[in-house]
């Protein structure tokens, strides 16, 4: 499916002649169709996950956790109390945009999902340029649109052309009132350079933690919370940017980072492993697993599960893992050691997983925090954000009004 300038024109232009109808149905009509729709598409998903697995390198056992946690998200109810938080946030007198282009990353496939239900149930259409890596999960979702309502069916539809085409860059920029796009800073960098006056809602390289303070290992939850952490670890086989690579471990007398690696391997990443399976492991990032191993096991230890690792090593300097289930634990003495580091990485970071009893006191402190822009949720939360939680530190329906919300009125 590679499709030329001619034709992202012509499909911005029926979307964007489709938004009439859009809007002026009830808001409510638009939270039942979008919710239907979202029940059309995991059932689209149970018949053809085998096929979806291959294009998105994820187990078939993943791709079923993913949709289904990812869906259930779109409710009524949470649609409905969307629209609520927006209107409170938003002028009154804002009109939605007449056409948002959205371009979709291929790391994590249901990052679509909230890119295109949020501008829908707000009246925007949405003109989609699938990743090459993945146009099958879009293709499903067009056709549950348009299974629940011909006039949402109508606001939504999919081009597919090389991140290269120039041409085909430029239609989807020229025929849109803002870009949305999701991917690499180099991705962002390349269409920031194109897009002109045209409003640009970036979503680039982002990167996530977790938190496990003193009290975590005397809770009696414990348990609990090992799996959480495993399991916000394996979702998307770690490739996302809301995928823990790094754990701050509180070390006290009873609680130490030899020990929590430990039981994050038994208790945690290989059990998970068993139930949600981790995908091929392509050749690239087989040779920078070897080598982020082998610097793990030169700069503290090294624990190996089951298609997983954990590393221990100091918070500072900040190493990356090649993802697919290698995680660094660090020992802190307590949570300021642990945000000081937290803080040089600054506004990549998106969001940080905690045990329970941490949580009141991470959200204030990354509230007090002048360089951080991240959320904090529970372990095993962390891949499963709500539908109107906040994207790069802004409300999710920032830049889909023409409001001062872009720094102008357009």
């Amino acid at each position: 499916m590679t499709d030329d300038a001619s034709v992202v024109r012509a499909r911005a232009a029926t979307v964007k002649e489709a938004a009439v109808a859009l809007r002026s149905s009830r808001i409510e009509g638009r939270a039942h169709w979008l919710a239907n729709a979202a029940r059309a598409l995991d059932e689209a998903v149970r018949r053809g996950h085998r096929e979806l697995s291959d294009a998105t390198g994820l187990s078939v056992a993943m791709v079923d956790w993913a949709t289904r946690t990812t869906l259930s998200t779109v409710r009524e109810d949470a649609l409905q109390a969307l629209v609520r938080n927006a209107r409170r946030d938003i002028d009154g007198t804002a009109d939605p945009l007449a056409l948002l282009s959205v371009i979709l990353a291929g790391n994590v496939f249901t990052a679509s999902v909230r890119g295109i239900v949020v501008p829908l149930l707000l009246g925007v259409p949405v003109l989609v340029k699938a990743s090459s890596r993945d146009t099958v999960f879009p293709m499903m979702f067009r056709a549950a649109l348009r299974s629940a309502d011909s006039r949402l069916g109508a606001s939504m539809d999919l081009v597919a052309f090389p991140g290269s085409d120039v041409e085909c860059n430029a239609a989807l920029v020229e025929v849109a009132e803002a870009v949305s796009v999701y991917g690499s800073d180099e991705t962002v960098a390349a269409l920031t350079s194109q897009v002109g006056d045209t409003p640009l809602i970036a979503h680039g390289h982002g990167v996530s933690v977790a938190y496990c303070g003193a009290g975590a290992s005397a809770d009696a939850r414990f348990t609990s919370t090992i799996e959480n952490l495993a399991l916000d670890i394996c979702a998307y086989d770690q490739r996302g940017c809301l995928s823990p690579q790094l754990v701050y471990v509180e070390e006290t007398s009873s609680q130490t980072a030899a020990a929590f690696a430990r039981r994050l391997i038994d208790e945690g990443l290989d059990p998970t492993g068993r139930t949600l399976p981790r995908g091929p492991l392509p050749g690239s990032v087989g040779a920078a697993q070897a080598q982020w191993r082998g610097m793990a096991e030169v700069e503290g230890a090294l624990l190996v599960g089951d298609h997983c690792s954990v590393s221990i090593r100091a918070p500072q300097p900040i190493r990356w893992s090649p993802a697919y289930r290698n995680v660094a634990v660090c020992p802190v003495r307590g949570l300021d050691e642990a945000v000081q580091a937290m803080e040089s990485i600054g506004s990549h970071l998106k969001c940080v997983g905690t045990d329970a009893g941490s949580l009141p006191e991470v959200r204030a402190r990354l509230a007090e925090s002048p360089t951080l822009n991240a959320y904090a949720c529970p372990l095993g939360e962390m891949q499963t954000p709500s539908l109107d939680a906040p994207a790069d530190g802004l409300p999710i329906w920032h830049g889909l009004f023409r409001t001062s919300m872009f720094g102008k009125t357009r």
